[in-house]
């Protein structure tokens, strides 16, 4: 890297790769699952854009998402920790897990061994990782309470495994989403009730933020200035019951029978796929 005129070599750069699924693709921050809303300034970028801001001012961080949408704790091992690795990082995520979650065939040891493997193979490569636990959608979906309490079983053994991905190494950061305040209000999340909105997506930033500052690693401050992630997203309201309503019927329900059907795992990441699209770099 040649020398400025000054004489000094500028900073290196801090080198960030996201990996997981829809949620880190961003879907709910200015985009949601078969409708696309008005792209701004603040909005399409999702939690792991926002983070990325936070590790350094702007040309000094090397930003990778890996992430896609409908990836299950084994896609991220075997498609994308590969990719990941050639990055070598210095910093990580990996949130991964509801779609095993909602698949016909849930294995929660499978997808701990996944998720512990690649938390493992990015710390033995230096990286600090970033996990964290997730909310059962249950809480905000009306759904019949054997159904509920199913989901609940599996969204907590799955949050059992990605503690478990923490074990006694002070290098993985574990975020508790799952009992965050804020899963309690509807203002946090997409209109399907299940991705987050964009102030959904802002807060996880801010919580994986203070996780990092906690374990030492400096950050710079919030953007600031016209367009900037910031008190916008404060000011937006939970999607109403007629809306996700109409999601429900139009989007929701069609995808959900894709999962049902014989091949319907399958189907159903070729359908969300195809549903949002999204940059692999920025």
């Amino acid at each position: 890297m040649a020398a400025n005129r000054s004489g000094r070599r500028p900073p290196p750069a801090t080198r960030f790769v996201a990996l997981g699924d829809s949620i880190t693709v961003g879907l709910g921050d200015g985009v949601t699952m078969g409708r696309e809303h008005r792209r701004t300034a603040t909005h399409g970028r999702g939690f792991a854009a926002r983070l990325a801001e936070r590790l350094g001012p702007p040309g000094a961080v090397d930003y990778t998402n890996l992430a896609t949408t409908g990836a299950t704790a084994r896609d991220v091992r075997t498609r994308q920790l590969p990719v990941a690795l050639t990055r070598d990082p210095q910093v990580a995520t990996v949130v991964a897990g509801m779609n095993d979650v909602l698949k016909r065939t849930f294995d929660p040891l499978q997808v701990r061994q996944d998720l512990v493997w690649t938390v493992s193979r990015l710390r033995a490569g230096g990286a600090v990782v970033l996990t964290a636990t997730l909310p059962d959608p249950g809480r905000l979906l009306p759904l019949p309470a054997p159904l509920a309490r199913v989901l609940a079983y599996r969204v907590g053994r799955l949050n059992a495994a990605v503690r478990a991905t923490a074990r006694a190494d002070p290098g993985v950061l574990v975020v508790d989403l799952g009992r965050h305040p804020a899963v309690r209000h509807r203002s946090s999340f997409d209109v399907d009730r299940v991705h987050p909105g964009p102030h959904g997506h802002r807060l996880i930033a801010q919580a994986f933020a203070l996780r990092l500052a906690q374990a030492g690693l400096p950050l710079v401050g919030a953007p600031s200035g016209p367009g900037a992630a910031g008190d916008l997203d404060a000011e937006v309201t939970a999607p109403g019951t007629l809306r996700h309503s109409y999601w429900l019927l139009s989007v929701g329900l069609p995808w959900l029978a894709g999962r049902c059907l014989p091949g319907g795992d399958r189907n159903a990441y070729h359908t969300e796929n195809r549903l949002v699209s999204h940059p692999r770099r920025a």
